[in-house]
């Protein structure tokens, strides 16, 4: 049904941190879907199926949709390498960077692996009856929130679709009477951190390493954020590329800063070497510190971060996006005023920010590798008092 009446039907899960001066963690079940205006009413049909009529009692199904689940997290391991070590270096830094870790990450993969060591007939029934009640805590007419895309004639047709969707999902109320109520939907988890920053190796079947590490810096919104995006920029082409890649050999180095959580990370990927990549991100610090660059390259960079925020998309994608923007508070003159703050950066602000936020508290950094097993021991030899935690993935 979904290939004959849509262009697609996706539902995934989203956790990202407020631009207001709570900075709460929100997160979210996302339904993506598109078809013909003369299909819309078939789409939201469906949909209505899926949110209100969900059934997981045929365990056979189950156990084979959990296997292939796992399947799919395990092949895309190594050509994600890079990612998921940087997921697992900022994983303690905000609450969305936990939930983004568990769901996306090592750790969804590790939970995996639990849940099919053991698919005994009791067990895929516990995970069944689980799985329902999830089902029913979260399709809940007060915890909805919605946004059509479309012409406007075809927008106000969709009104009686959209009222059957809601007729469905209301009668399930009385089911989760007392479980859930208006203000519990997209507010914040409950999620504590850690107060300790990981340094971890993670062992698999892998030639090649992946290394990342990550910290806090500052979030939208102050002074100094325009600048670390335009920092992200000049690290990456300036000299993760020239040490990491030409000298070292890896196939390519990232510098990412996240303006949500304010989060600054370094990555490689398909690296041969672990802690002279670790030395690489701490000496890339002093390099954007002294200077020892042109304002060219600094003007390059700031192409580089419009080039981001202008980015065209299609007209759904962007739309999608802006009502996800939504979601987290993140106006459209908060990014406007971002990107005007961005194209007056100055060579010398550069030097002066990179000194605040790369040359202090060098420990408070989140550190992991996923290599194989003799190279991280070899590495953890190298370390001199300060190894990973070695774990097998």
């Amino acid at each position: 049904l979904i290939d004959e009446y849509t262009g697609g039907i996706t539902l995934s899960a989203h956790a990202g941190t407020r631009y207001n001066e709570t900075g709460e963690c929100v997160s979210f079940i996302g339904f993506n879907g598109k078809c013909l205006f003369r299909n819309q009413k078939k789409m939201f049909e469906i949909i209505q199926e899926l949110s209100c009529e969900y059934d997981f009692s045929d365990q056979a199904r189950l156990k084979s949709l959990l296997l292939e689940y796992k399947a799919g997290l395990e092949s895309r391991i190594i050509p994600n390498g890079h990612r998921l070590a940087m997921l697992l270096a900022s994983r303690n830094l905000s609450p969305s960077s936990t939930l983004k870790e568990t769901w996306q990450g090592i750790h969804q993969f590790q939970t995996l692996k639990h849940l099919t060591e053991k698919l005994t007939p009791d067990f895929l029934k516990n995970v069944s009856d689980d799985l329902n009640s999830i089902g029913d805590i979260l399709f809940h007419p007060d915890n909805f929130n919605i946004a059509i895309i479309g012409e406007d004639g075809m927008l106000s047709a969709s009104a009686d679709a959209l009222d059957s969707m809601k007729k469905g999902l209301g009668a399930k109320k009385e089911k989760v009477s007392g479980r859930l109520t208006a203000a519990d939907g997209f507010g914040p988890p409950d999620i504590e951190l850690h107060s300790e920053f990981p340094r971890e190796g993670w062992s698999t079947t892998t030639e090649v390493s992946f290394v990342a590490q990550a910290f806090k810096t500052v979030k939208m919104g102050h002074e100094d954020s325009p600048v670390l995006a335009v920092i992200s920029k000049m690290i990456r082409s300036l000299y993760l590329h020239r040490e990491i890649r030409e000298k070292g050999g890896a196939y390519g180095g990232l510098s990412l800063y996240n303006t949500e959580d304010g989060i600054f990370c370094f990555g490689s990927y398909r690296d041969p070497h672990i802690v002279s990549t670790l030395q690489t991100f701490t000496d890339a610090g002093s390099f954007i510190a002294s200077g020892d660059y042109t304002d060219e390259d600094v003007k390059e960079a700031i192409l580089q971060v419009c080039s981001d925020i202008d980015k065209p998309d299609p007209p759904g994608v962007a739309a999608r996006n802006a009502f996800y923007r939504t979601m987290i508070g993140l106006s459209d003159e908060a990014r406007k005023a971002f990107k005007r703050k961005v194209l007056s950066i100055t060579r010398s602000q550069v030097m002066a920010a990179a000194s605040t936020y790369f040359l202090k508290h060098p420990k408070n950094h989140g550190v992991a590798v996923i290599s194989n097993e003799e190279r991280l021991k070899c590495a953890n030899q190298q370390l001199n008092g300060n190894p990973f935690t070695l774990y097998r993935i």
